[in-house]
């Protein structure tokens, strides 16, 4: 089509519009605009209606724009301390985020709780790790750092975690302290996950030594020493098995004698059914007992 041709189209368009809304021989002006054009009725209506049409290419442009500061689903926002701080749910706020351990949550599910004015709102628009363990909300309290905490707190500190990635969506991570540019854990970052995975063993033991972990009988005497050994009612606990004596060394404790079930799977998994049948014999703080048969449902030990 001639760019005449479409000049005129434009101009009986406009004509149309005018006739529409000011004239009330509308219709006449319209065929007066198709003669002119040489178009057919069908033909000129279709024309009009793909002038109006937003050019794809500027569209795409202006969507391509628009999509410049959002992650795509495989990619993972990247955002500095100071960034997250626009996302506080203030008047101006990009978004409702909050941070832990440099990992980022979108909490606008819990708006009325994290939005200003609500009861957890202090911890939007940072990373206030440190808070959740030490229940410190002070602005000296409300900060990131947990190196120097030990791992029975930052074990719940972990406890945290599963919760929001549990209720919230996870969109990314603050770059900075636990998280360099390309979005991988910093060396600190390692470092306090290795303490926190201590912490979870040794608060585990604690919570189920006495089921999973039975004390062992003991006895001392002059002639032959100590011995512990197990039994079905050792330490207490009534249950349907044995047990071998094993040393269970937990943390900032002396090491003491516990019976392990030592075949099925573990008590962590019991219904597992893919098990290496060691019961929970792979309980990374258990130590056998020098010179005592690793079977043996009793051991002589130099120091019960």
């Amino acid at each position: 089509m001639g760019s005449s041709a479409i000049t005129a189209i434009t101009i009986g368009l406009c004509l149309v519009l005018v006739a529409v809304y000011f004239a009330s021989d509308s219709y006449r002006v319209m065929q007066n605009v198709i003669i002119t054009t040489g178009l057919s009725e069908n033909s000129y209506v279709k024309s009009a209606l793909n002038f109006l049409k937003p050019d794809e290419k500027d569209q795409g442009s202006s969507v391509a724009r628009d999509d410049l500061n959002k992650p795509k689903k495989s990619q993972q926002l990247l955002l500095s301390p100071e960034e997250l701080k626009s996302y506080d749910g203030g008047p101006d706020s990009k978004g409702l985020y909050l941070a832990i351990l440099g990992e980022i949550f979108d909490v606008e599910k819990g708006a009325q709780h994290y939005r200003p004015g609500g009861g957890y709102s202090f911890f939007v628009g940072r990373d206030a790790a440190r808070a959740y363990i030490t229940g410190d909300f002070s602005e000296t309290g409300l900060i990131d750092d947990v190196s120097d905490l030990d791992s029975a707190s930052l074990a719940s500190l972990e406890d945290w975690l599963s919760f929001y990635k549990e209720e919230y969506k996870p969109v990314g991570k603050v770059v900075g302290k636990y998280y360099d540019f390309n979005g991988q854990p910093t060396e600190l970052l390692l470092s306090i996950r290795e303490k926190m995975n201590v912490g979870k063993g040794n608060k585990w033991a604690e919570d189920k030594n006495k089921e999973i972990f039975p004390p062992c009988n003991s006895e001392w005497s002059k002639e032959r020493g100590s011995k512990v050994w197990c039994s079905k009612k050792s330490g207490g606990i009534d249950r349907e098995w044995v047990g071998v004596p094993r040393e269970l060394h937990i943390q900032g404790k002396d090491p003491r004698c516990v019976c392990v079930k030592n075949y099925g799977p573990p008590s962590t998994d019991p219904n597992s059914n893919q098990h290496n049948n060691n019961g929970d014999l792979d309980y990374p703080l258990l130590k056998e007992y020098p010179n005592c048969p690793p079977a043996s449902e009793s051991c002589t030990v130099s120091h019960p």
